[in-house]
């Protein structure tokens, strides 16, 4: 499980939207000069760049989230370690040595980083920022901040250290807690997009598809239809591009509601356009 750091994400995502902006231009000047054919219809084109744009920085973030997930789920375990260790008496640097020496995921490799700098002669307090910027989550910062006024009023760190991991497996679960029941609000927004599907699919099948037969029968008996501008492949268009925007927005929603974090819609706003593509390809 790979760390991603803030700027390997940002570059994922300007190239990606670059890569998309190139696919998008090149679509507009064969448009507007060459008139060249091509393979793909202008929504297949569209879809593609919005998979180009969205799917890699939506598996960067994935990665991300996975990975700082990891990390918090084992910082109470470390806590308790660290507690184990200081019962023998030792300073809390060398608690820290001992404890980094477990297993914990990736948060094994950042603990080994913190000792390192600490062999080195750098600063405790600072060490630990440098530790909580890294990892860049919320319980991480609440231990660094925890652990170093430890460090600063000495004395007996074992129950400390316990009361410390307590405290934060009840975060966790409050955590947990609060995405489980946010969980259902999630899942409202997948059925409103379900919805607004099936809403097309309705209209498009029995009032236009309708509209579009009596345009057929009117003209083909030689009378003059009211409505022969209305063209259902172009309302079809339409509402692909509208299940396209409910998506994307829906997902950031979503991600936004359910993690807390907008990047973390991302991944379902590549669900719901890659489900509005096949809906309109495959049934519409």
């Amino acid at each position: 499980m790979a760390r991603v750091t803030k700027k390997e994400k940002m570059f994922v995502a300007v190239v990606s939207i670059l890569i998309a902006v190139i696919q998008l231009a090149t679509f507009v000047a064969n448009a507007l000069f060459f008139r060249s054919p091509l393979i793909f219809t202008s929504d297949q084109l569209l879809f593609l760049a919005l998979i180009l744009a969205i799917f890699p920085p939506s598996i960067v973030n994935y990665l991300d989230m996975r990975w700082r997930m990891s990390v918090d789920k084992n910082i109470p375990e470390f806590l308790r370690e660290l507690s184990e260790a200081g019962r023998t008496g030792v300073t809390l640097t060398r608690a820290l040595d001992l404890a980094s020496k477990r297993r914990y995921g990736p948060l094994s490799s950042e603990l080994k980083r913190v000792v390192s700098k600490l062999s080195w002669g750098a600063n405790f307090e600072e060490t630990l920022k440098s530790f909580a910027d890294r990892v860049e989550t919320r319980l991480a910062r609440r231990t660094a901040i925890l652990l170093t006024e430890v460090n600063r009023s000495g004395g007996d760190i074992r129950e400390v250290l316990e009361v410390i991991s307590k405290h934060m497996r009840e975060l966790q679960t409050i955590e947990e807690e609060r995405r489980s029941e946010l969980r259902t609000y999630v899942g409202i927004v997948y059925v409103a997009f379900f919805i607004f599907l099936f809403i097309d699919y309705v209209l498009l099948k029995t009032f236009f598809a309708r509209i579009e037969d009596m345009k057929t029968a009117v003209t083909e008996g030689g009378g003059m239809f009211s409505m022969q501008e209305l063209d259902v492949k172009t309302v079809t268009s339409i509402m692909f591009h509208m299940s396209v925007i409910q998506g994307i927005f829906g997902g950031l929603v979503a991600g936004k509601m359910g993690e807390g974090a907008l990047g973390a819609g991302m991944k379902h706003c590549l669900l719901m356009i890659v489900i509005a593509f096949l809906a309109f390809t495959f049934i519409m």
